[in-house]
């Protein structure tokens, strides 16, 4: 339990104790709480907000995994006299599928790195990105009092972008799985044969 929550125990007794000493009516309507506990219809509010984006992202995702399928079908289709030539030469089925997983991995790497760079020069700067959208457009993404904020935070949380990272890769190569397989159990013969 961090230190706010620690004290409020103490904020309320010390409250008690002040307000005993007037025996005022109106004393007795005064409640200490937590600034979350006030404001428990906004956070929830935003909580579902924060849902809802991860739901979505979720679902854009999956698209992407499906993408990547699709495009590395497409090159061990393009590479399978590549892929007979590696195998007639003795490489064997699972030094070629990690040929493609790592290919993958690699592409994953990169792409999130690029894109947490972008992303992390986007939101530090999106104050200036909305000003810019009002001076030209007269398009407010942030309503100042509907959150209560004057400024759309812009604070990047490490973990975050780590996380983000990381499942890019993941995803990269969960796309890549099943080409990869199809190319490991590819015949020489036959793929020196293609077309």
């Amino acid at each position: 339990v961090d230190l706010y929550h620690q004290a409020l125990p103490a904020i309320k007794f010390a409250w008690i104790n002040y307000a005993m000493q007037f025996n005022d009516p109106l004393l007795d309507d005064v409640t200490v709480g937590t600034w979350e506990e006030y404001n428990a219809s906004f956070i929830s509010a935003v909580e579902n907000e924060k849902r809802l984006m991860i739901m979505l992202f979720g679902i854009v995702s999956i698209v992407v995994v499906f993408l990547i399928l699709a495009i590395f079908y497409m090159i061990v289709v393009e590479k399978t006299r590549e892929i007979g030539i590696l195998k007639s030469i003795g490489a064997s089925s699972g030094q070629i599928a990690a040929v493609f997983l790592i290919y993958a991995g690699l592409i994953g790497f990169v792409g999130s790195i690029n894109g947490s760079v972008l992303g992390y020069y986007f939101v530090r700067n999106i104050n200036g990105v909305q000003n810019w959208l009002i001076s030209v457009f007269g398009w407010r993404v942030w309503n100042r009092e509907v959150y209560a904020f004057d400024t759309i935070p812009n604070h990047v949380k490490s973990s975050d972008a780590v996380i983000i990272i990381i499942a890019a890769i993941v995803a990269s190569i969960i796309g890549a799985i099943i080409p990869a397989i199809r190319a490991a159990k590819m015949n020489p013969v036959e793929a020196l044969r293609y077309e």
